[in-house]
């Protein structure tokens, strides 16, 4: 058995600008970026009773806590990690980053 521990020589590391996140690491990033997440569009949210969300049928409206202007939160497996506003872009929705947290 060998005491001998390999490293690996990484670069100088980078300058950190405030308010920027600090970049992957070239080399650490091949080894994730494969890595599935989900990443959750979050318009707005309700509370109900079980009775009230049984009773809902189609062509229903659900209020939702949300005004139309307020940011739309985007949750990275269920952590916030941006805000945004909801645009068309040809026939579907993205978001136009405002925040990255």
């Amino acid at each position: 058995m060998s005491d001998k521990i390999d490293f690996i020589e990484l670069d100088a590391p980078q300058q950190v600008v405030a308010g920027e996140p600090p970049l992957l690491h070239e080399q650490a990033m091949h080894r994730v970026g494969h890595v599935q997440v989900e990443l959750v569009a979050q318009v707005g949210s309700t509370h109900m009773t079980v009775d009230e969300l049984f009773a809902l049928r189609a062509g229903d409206v659900v209020r939702l806590d949300e005004q139309i202007n307020e940011p739309v939160v985007l949750c990275l497996n269920g952590k916030v990690v941006a805000r945004g506003s909801l645009v068309a872009v040809e026939d579907n929705f993205a978001i136009l980053l405002s925040e990255i947290l």
